[in-house]
């Protein structure tokens, strides 16, 4: 690996300023875009064994300093956007069975992570899949449209995927606050309309639209990791039928709602000089139960603001932390309802399709089984 290349290209990204009224902005390089690219070309050509661009890039922490800043700073500047958002899926990508370092590599990933979650980064991601998405409703949706769709949902799967906690993190006692940030970043996507958009994604899958049937997997394994770890039954019976009625009916008919909510949030954080601004403003949130409430500030989760510190390690008897779930976010139970529209799975399965994967069956097959559950429960209520 030329580590002074990819120093080079790295610093080339730009970097935090004052400005002359004392504002701590971020600056991007004349080159950025280019050097961008660059690091692209890195990525592809990074051994799946070893992965040392990734572990470097990561080790000089790119994504908290340069990546997300780019994305947050620039939103308008579609062209630098999507290509920081490649950057980020192929550092985002999931551990290959024979790559070494696992553990170290993991650790990395919960710290890209952790700086997804307590950035405002999510809406600027969702933002890009407005035109696709209108196109997809008025029967125009292109294969660049499709690329582009694969590309964010791609992103979503590999931060998704981060649920495995390393050794030696559990040595630490890191162990409850993975998981915690692991509940806060489904928060956080579901704050972001992102579940909803999944939804009407998902109902395109056995429409007239030829390319988002390729992606029956991948959507697939969203769900997968989405629920993974969570309870059918509290799902169930987490929220009365006519409120999960209502967010069913906004992710068939609010796509442009949603949108415009989006776009909202991006013109408040606008607003800000630099992500760590004290400018207020009005703006909406969902919250945990499906509602929506007017807040006053920074449209950041408080939540998130945390960084991944490792926890004091108590000998002898410790007491399980458990996050309280006592309001599950209604759309969870819409997604769970649309999974019956994943038939295609199905026929890929009972064809022997080549893509399928042994693994991809028995995921499959856990989905199922709670879809399942959930149903049982649903019904018994």
């Amino acid at each position: 690996m030329d580590t002074e290349g990819l120093s080079v290209i790295c610093s080339g990204l730009g970097s935090f300023d004052e400005d002359n009224e004392g504002d701590i902005k971020y600056t991007k390089d004349n080159f950025c875009l280019d050097n961008l690219k660059d690091l692209l070309r890195f990525l592809r050509r990074d051994d799946p064994e070893t992965r040392d661009v990734f572990k470097q890039v990561c080790k000089w922490n790119i994504v908290g300093k340069n990546l997300i800043p780019i994305i947050e700073y620039f939103q308008d500047d579609r062209n630098l956007v999507l290509n920081a958002v490649k950057v980020l899926v192929f550092l985002t990508m999931p551990i290959e069975a024979s790559s070494k370092d696992d553990n170290l590599q993991l650790e990395y990933l919960w710290g890209i992570k952790s700086a997804f979650t307590s950035s405002d980064v999510v809406a600027v991601v969702v933002s890009l899949l407005e035109k696709p998405l209108e196109n997809l409703e008025c029967m125009a949706f292109s294969d660049d449209d499709w690329k582009l769709v694969q590309l964010v949902l791609t992103l979503f799967r590999n931060i998704l995927a981060v649920q495995d906690i390393s050794i030696h993190q559990k040595a630490l006692g890191s162990a409850n606050q993975l998981i915690t940030l692991r509940d806060d970043f489904l928060e956080r996507l579901f704050k972001e309309n992102v579940m909803d958009l999944i939804i009407i994604i998902t109902q395109h899958i056995g429409g007239s639209c030829p390319y988002l049937r390729r992606d029956n997997m991948l959507l697939l394994e969203i769900y997968h990791y989405i629920f993974m770890c969570q309870d059918p039954e509290l799902i169930a019976k987490s929220m009365d039928d006519s409120k999960v009625d209502e967010v069913a009916k906004a992710g068939l008919d609010g796509l442009e709602h949603i949108m415009q909510e989006e776009a909202a949030k991006r013109r408040q954080a606008r607003l800000h000089s630099s992500r760590h601004s004290q400018l207020g403003a009005t703006f909406t949130r969902l919250t945990l139960d499906g509602s929506k409430t007017m807040c006053k500030g920074v449209p950041t989760s408080a939540s998130c603001d945390k960084l991944l510190k490792p926890e004091k390690v108590h000998r002898g008897a410790s007491k399980k932390v458990v996050k309280d779930y006592t309001q599950v976010p209604t759309t969870k139970r819409s997604l769970l309802e649309k999974l019956l529209l994943m038939q295609s799975v199905i026929v890929d399965i009972e064809k022997e399709h080549d893509s399928i994967q042994a693994s991809d069956v028995l995921m499959f097959f856990h989905l199922a089984q709670f879809a399942t559950s959930f149903q049982y429960h649903k019904a018994v209520m």
